[in-house]
């Protein structure tokens, strides 16, 4: 995009809208980019094997009907129209169908009948490219590709929307087509040519008996197992399966130590604390241990990112209700709920205090699960949910849970042997953890309301402004606050209500019951099943 750079200063034009988002504080790349260190190649809706397959199905087709048509060099319409052709009549079964998981495109609206049959492109159905297509970056396009995915589909040279298959993906592409052919007349009428096809709501009903992602066929299981875990890769951190085989793995020993279903909550708590419902602890293989480290830091930057998203929404609300619009009366306001609340700090008043009493249960990680574990501090989804229910509940002191939990992300940075590289990630301008605990611990021995005032200013106000001024393309701004000559003022009419974003876990263990290396029962829950079923393909 071309942005004319302007020549003078400039006012902006007033708001016509409230800003919406998920990253005031520019803080979820960093984020995101430890899931991508613990779950790599998927995200948060790729919670089905089946559109897998399909996308590999409709490479590898393709390909297949243009050789028998004697065509050397198609076009991207050609390709275009024959994708959109098996994705509109796939999504159009789905939305006629309930479907337990999420599948882009269904909320088309159909076009109306043209001699009892539709069209079968996006333009006719209202669909968009970039976001309802299997293929966008919202949903399977990247999880299915090589380099960064699972591995299915290889993009071609010089090719712009043309891949070819791996042999994984022609494996899963092969697992399909024989299941379709199973409707003989329909596989050949809407499936298997090249030429315009028009299909009628019948037609839909039936292919969906068919591909419907609630069941896969056993050699999909056999080479989508194979893709996304592998036994041998556990405990090294060299390739995109060795990590995700390596997360996966410290998942399944807690379910195998656990030994009964478990909700993805409890099994995120059990991989960073190992205890077992009745709350005795187990160990954890040498080959995992630094994974668990890993993900008990990613965990730790949750709350972190939740305790300085939740305290901008704090600010907003102080001007908003209360009228408070300068940054030392809100410490003020602070300090007295903050000495309602102890946890278990004893008789620590300053910041340095606070701190080292908070150091002395984190001199390592295992120090600080011992401590989680001993009830000698909080763990930080206990810290997250009352920030989340206080929030919730608009309870005057949500400010008090941020600030502790900061405390807390700060103590944890300094263990010993915290990973370097996930304490680090996102260095200066995402506020990772280990500046977190420089800035903190650099300020000394300042009082609390001192401290509170610091981390208003510099990590979230000042880090709002500076957000929204990277990011401001000349034409929209994404400023919530501003300051005026009588102190902040809101620019927007409710506080904004931060959410955790998800770091990919039920996703990886929906794939895996789905691939038959773990179970899952009717109420989400999951249980170990054995060890991890690879097969050769």
């Amino acid at each position: 995009m071309s942005i004319e750079l302007p020549q003078r200063p400039f006012f902006l034009a007033p708001l016509d809208r409230e800003n919406s988002g998920v990253d005031f504080l520019g803080l979820r790349q960093a984020n995101l980019d430890m899931m991508g260190e613990m779950i790599p190649s998927i995200n948060n809706v790729t919670s089905y094997i089946r559109p897998f397959s399909l996308l590999s199905w409709i490479y590898w087709k393709f390909h297949d009907l243009c050789t028998e048509a004697g065509i050397e060099e198609a076009t991207s319409d050609d390709l275009r129209l024959f994708r959109e052709r098996i994705e509109v009549l796939f999504t159009w079964g789905a939305s006629l169908h309930e479907t337990a998981e999420r599948i882009p495109g269904i909320s088309a609206t159909p076009p109306p009948d043209q001699d009892g049959v539709k069209p079968l492109t996006f333009d006719a159905w209202g669909r968009v490219q970039s976001s309802t297509s299997l293929i966008a970056a919202l949903w399977y396009g990247p999880a299915s590709k090589t380099v960064t995915g699972l591995g299915f589909l290889s993009p071609v040279p010089g090719r712009g929307g043309f891949f070819r298959v791996s042999r994984a993906g022609a494996a899963l592409a092969q697992a399909l087509d024989n299941k379709l052919r199973e409707d003989g007349e329909r596989y050949n009428r809407l499936l298997g040519t090249l030429d315009p096809v028009e299909a009628n709501e019948s037609d839909a009903i039936a292919l969906w008996s068919l591909w419907s992602p609630e069941t896969v066929e056993h050699e999909e299981m056999a080479s989508f197992s194979s893709a996304l875990t592998s036994e041998e890769a556990i405990g090294s951190n060299d390739t995109l399966l060795s990590r995700r085989s390596t997360t996966f793995a410290l998942a399944r020993h807690h379910l195998q130590e656990v030994g009964a279903e478990q909700s993805i909550p409890k099994i995120r708590r059990g991989m960073c604390f190992s205890v077992r419902p009745d709350g005795s602890n187990y160990d954890v293989p040498t080959t995992l241990e630094e994974c668990r480290r890993k993900w008990l830091t990613l965990q730790m930057r949750q709350l972190q990112r939740l305790a300085l998203e939740t305290l901008l929404s704090w600010c907003e609300d102080q001007i908003l209700r209360y009228d408070v619009v300068d940054t030392s009366a809100m410490a003020e306001r602070f300090k007295k709920s903050w000495a309602l609340t102890e946890y278990g700090l004893g008789e620590a008043r300053n910041l340095a205090e606070l701190i080292f009493k908070l150091d002395t249960k984190s001199n390592s990680v295992e120090d600080f699960i011992r401590s989680v574990n001993t009830n000698d501090l909080p763990d930080p989804f206990s810290i997250m949910a009352e920030i989340t229910e206080k929030f919730r509940q608009r309870d005057p002191g949500f400010a008090v849970p941020c600030f502790f939990g900061l405390l807390q992300c700060a103590s944890f940075a300094g263990a010993e042997n915290a990973p370097p590289n996930m304490v680090q990630l996102g260095s200066a301008p995402r506020l990772s953890l280990r500046v977190l605990r420089h800035r903190l611990v650099g300020l000394g021995d300042v009082t609390v309301a001192e401290a509170f005032e610091y981390i208003l200013e510099a990590m979230v106000i000042s880090q709002h402004f500076s957000t929204a001024v990277n990011r401001f393309d000349g034409r929209n701004q994404r400023l919530r606050l501003a300051i005026e000559e009588t102190g902040l003022t809101a620019l927007v009419s409710s506080a904004w209500v931060p959410t955790v974003t998800e770091d990919r876990l039920a996703m990886l263990l929906t794939l895996s019951a789905q691939s038959d290396l773990v179970s899952k029962n009717f109420d989400g829950e999951f249980f170990s099943n054995g060890g991890i079923k690879n097969e050769s393909i």
